[in-house]
């Protein structure tokens, strides 16, 4: 594989966003608190055998309760490849999956809807495309021999409106979607076909809530109460074991004046029954473009709902530069009424404050929400990251090239009702090839995949390896991306902090954070000379029972090149 960029080119119009603060300013950062350590050492690392590095494509670690770990490749045209490695970390099993049901020739312009342990099994959940009718396939896989179980058609979305382009930017409605979510704390999960064109306003979306043997629990549409929205948007869902699904929509009728107010709305399907159970919250933000992230508290039986919400966007006629504004609220549901119990804005502002007092005191954090964890002290953890995007397009407006360039990380510490504890910024600087989508990070611990659109030539694709992780170990808390050796060492100011748009010569580096400080060490031993070991961000998993995170890494010593797969058994 070849790390490279594409081709810059004519006309550039820039898009920044990020949390709605006073001052924003367009400065990077630099972290001069950060304290370089030597604790690489502490840790357990455990490596395969080498294997030839895989081509472009979908690559995804699933670590089972029994030890076992799966690896999973998407390869255009030939089917996915599975390897299997169980306890000593020695390869068991590898196969070449391929169908008469799904077309491994599609797999370029698939979407990976979910990868999750269920039943003790690898279960993939891979959404196609047959002729222009989106289709959703469930993949059973042998934990041992990694052949396929079972395989089977789920469900179907109506084939493409005509006009759809048309009814989404101008009349208010999303694109058609599938969406697979699992329980965390059983094997029960649910899909979630979204049809944003459906005539009938009681037919948008359809839920099947499925146990851990697969077997449907409920099958029901989730009908606009009363009838009275035009337009439903879907913000998130949350399973609940077999006993309940939750699902969160935004209801609005478009631009007419003389039907119901626009509502957030939160229902429960109760395993058996046929309709939902509504309550439609009188929220004063507008969440037409609204993403989320909803889980279930079980330690303070809440359901928590992060979303992330376009607020407006402020054009600038001289220079290009569009910035787009966001606003995050968090909102804690009691499960038994739905009615919200406390709902705050997630400002960051101990980031910030950190920033300030640390780092520069007149630079303002600018990062927009990625993922919500909640850790194992009933504290909730809120990660950020700074995002502009690049478009460049020629004398006829036609698109060009798209960028994105991903910035400094910021970490909120929030309290079980949701008051800021801690605040912390990681300063990093990478470039990726197209648009990456909204609560990327999210997504990708869910094992979702969509092929990023991508203009003009490129030479390679890096996207894999950028962006960051976040790992809640037993006895600790850490961050950790692939960076450039020279930028380790910076403690000056950002500016001359070099962009990393390839990845060769990067190491994975670890920020353990701790108690308001923050210590760094790089994660595989120091880089020798000529020597690196970087690993694929997206390919990784953390099983959080076992405090062991899983990753694909890459060791380079001059030309030569070796890939393995790591287990990190963190503190």
């Amino acid at each position: 594989m070849k790390y490279g960029n594409a081709n810059a080119a004519q006309q550039k119009l820039i898009f920044k966003s990020g949390i709605i603060k006073k001052g924003i300013i367009a400065l990077l950062l630099s972290v001069t608190s950060i304290a370089p350590v030597a604790m690489a050492q502490q840790f357990h690392i455990e490596k395969s055998e080498a294997f030839d590095e895989p081509d472009y494509g979908w690559n995804k670690l699933l670590q089972l309760k029994n030890g076992n770990t799966f690896f999973f490749h998407a390869q255009n045209k030939e089917g996915i490849e599975i390897v299997a490695y169980d306890k000593a970390r020695k390869q068991i099993a590898k196969q070449t999956i391929t169908s008469e049901l799904w077309d491994a020739k599609k797999l370029k312009s698939s979407k990976i809807a979910g990868l999750y342990e269920i039943n003790g099994e690898p279960v993939l959940f891979l959404a196609q495309a047959d002729g222009r009718q989106p289709v959703l396939y469930r993949l059973r896989i042998n934990p041992a021999t990694a052949t396929v179980i079972k395989e089977e058609e789920l469900g179907s979305l109506p084939k493409d409106v005509p006009f759809g382009g048309w009814a989404i930017k101008y009349g208010h409605a999303d694109p058609n979607d599938i969406i697979v979510e699992k329980d965390p704390a059983s094997d029960c999960y649910a899909v979630i076909f979204f049809n944003g064109f459906a005539h009938d306003r009681s037919e948008r979306i359809k839920v099947n809530h499925y146990d851990g043997t697969h077997k449907m629990i409920t099958e029901a549409f989730y009908e606009s109460p009363g009838g009275q929205f035009k337009y439903l948007r879907y913000i998130g869902a949350v399973v609940d074991g077999n006993k309940r699904l939750y699902v969160t929509t935004y209801g609005h009728n478009g631009k007419s004046d003389d039907d119901a107010a626009a509502r957030v709305i939160v229902s429960c399907l109760t395993a058996g029954r046929a309709d939902f159970k509504h309550n439609l919250l009188n929220f004063s933000e507008d969440f037409d473009d609204t993403k989320s992230v909803m889980l279930y508290n079980r330690n303070n039986n809440k359901i928590q709902l992060l979303t992330l919400s376009l607020t407006g966007k402020k054009h600038g006629m001289f220079s290009g530069r569009t910035t787009s504004y966001y606003s995050t609220l968090i909102s804690y549901i009691d499960p038994e009424t739905l009615a919200v119990t406390n709902v705050k804005p997630v400002l960051g502002a101990m980031t910030n404050d950190y920033v300030h007092k640390n780092i520069d005191a007149d630079y303002n954090y600018n990062g927009i929400v990625q993922q919500m964890v909640i850790n194992k002290d009933n504290t909730t953890t809120i990660m950020m990251e700074e995002n502009t995007t690049e478009t460049t397009t020629n004398q006829n407006g036609t698109i060009v090239s798209q960028k994105t360039y991903l910035g400094p990380v910021g970490i909120s510490e929030l309290s079980d009702t949701g008051a800021e504890l801690r605040g912390y910024a990681i300063n990093k600087k990478q470039m990726v090839q197209g648009i990456m989508p909204k609560l990327y990070v999210s997504g990708r611990g869910k094992g979702i995949y969509q092929p990023v659109q991508q203009y003009g030539l490129v030479r390679g694709n890096v996207n894999q390896f950028m962006s960051f992780d976040y790992i809640n170990a037993s006895k600790g808390r850490y961050v950790i991306f692939n960076d450039l050796p020279s930028n380790y060492e910076k403690g000056e100011d950002e500016r001359k902090r070099k962009l990393m748009s390839s990845v060769s010569e990067s190491n994975t580096i670890c920020f353990k954070l701790n108690d308001g400080n923050i210590e760094k060490f790089f994660l595989f031993g120091e880089p020798g000379e000529k020597a690196s070991t970087f690993c694929y961000i997206e390919a990784s998993d953390f099983n959080k029972d076992i405090s062991t995170y899983a990753t694909m890494i890459v060791e380079r010593t001059g030309r030569d090149k070796q890939t393995r797969i790591a287990w990190i058994t963190f503190e």
